[in-house]
């Protein structure tokens, strides 16, 4: 593809996909500069790979992907995370206030969970809350259909679990 091709595609994607992907990087790293840091590579590695011709069938897949593999990839450079045990985890860590769904506490919720699953439990939950079906979770993180439904499955009993030892009558 040349030039003017591939920038007037990348800057369409841009169009498109910039904000639900911006919106990603900045879950998935939880600071604003490095979201962008993460948004502005994933376009450059875009406009770079269709210049070298490559296809790219659904470009918002692709881009999450690329965003993805970015973000995990930077956050690993700069530290390792020390994986833990539920047990082991502390419990006020994952208190849950009784607040009912769509109070201030909602984002509360967001990050006990995102505490209590594996990262790739809350890689498939997430992208099935931006409406990704399971082929196309599975493509964007690179693993099968089926895969993609136990990780989900796990990840609902996780939080079945949870959610019944909080709010189990006292």
């Amino acid at each position: 593809m040349d030039t003017s091709r591939a920038r007037e595609a990348t800057i369409e994607s841009y169009r498109l996909h910039a904000p639900a992907l911006t919106g990603y990087a900045h879950r998935l790293t939880r600071d604003d500069g490095l979201a962008q840091d993460v948004v502005q590579e994933t376009f450059l590695r875009f406009f770079l790979a269709l210049l070298q011709g490559e296809e790219i069938k659904n470009p918002g897949a692709w881009l999450h992907r690329v965003a993805h593999n970015y973000a995990c990839e930077t956050q690993r450079s700069a530290a390792v995370r020390k994986a833990v045990s539920l047990e082991d985890f502390p419990e006020e860590t994952l208190s849950i206030d009784r607040s009912p769904p769509g109070t201030e506490r909602m984002s509360d919720w967001v990050e006990t969970a995102r505490l209590l699953l594996a990262p790739r439990e809350w890689e498939c939950v997430h992208l099935r809350s931006e409406g990704f079906d399971y082929t196309e979770i599975a493509a964007e993180l690179a693993i099968r259909p089926g895969t993609v439904g136990a990780l989900l499955h796990r990840a609902t009993e996780k939080l079945r679990n949870r959610l019944r030892i909080k709010w189990r009558p006292e």
